[in-house]
């Protein structure tokens, strides 16, 4: 069982219309005249996004972690890896000169989760 082809552009377009909606909602509570009803109304579009947000999030979760096996060699699968390290790029907010960092982090996780 692998991940599902759609799995990631499904999550990230979650992950996009969530951003979208916190800034909406933002940018509305920074006016010097805040219009309430907008607000709560923006409030709710947010919500919304956040639990279809969080529905892709587990549907990516869970299939990345039932698709982890046992590598052959003690190296980790570098799909698993890359797979990962551009998973926890992209919910850091895809920050400038991060690479290593999140490669060598994902080649612990993917080490840790075909340990145990």
């Amino acid at each position: 069982m692998g991940i599902a082809p759609r799995t990631f552009s499904d999550y990230r377009t979650a992950f996009a219309e969530f951003a979208q909606k916190d800034r909406q909602a933002r940018a509305l509570m920074a006016a010097s005249n805040p219009d309430w009803p907008a607000i709560d109304a923006a409030l709710l579009e947010l919500e919304k996004a956040r639990l279809n947000y969080n529905q892709y999030r587990d549907i990516l979760a869970q299939q990345l972690l039932s698709s982890s096996q046992l590598p052959d060699s003690l190296q980790p699968d570098s799909d698993r890896v890359r797979e990962i390290a551009e998973l926890r790029w992209e919910l850091a907010g895809k920050p400038e000169g991060t690479d290593d960092e999140n490669w060598y982090r994902a080649e612990e996780i993917v080490r840790q989760a075909t340990a145990a």
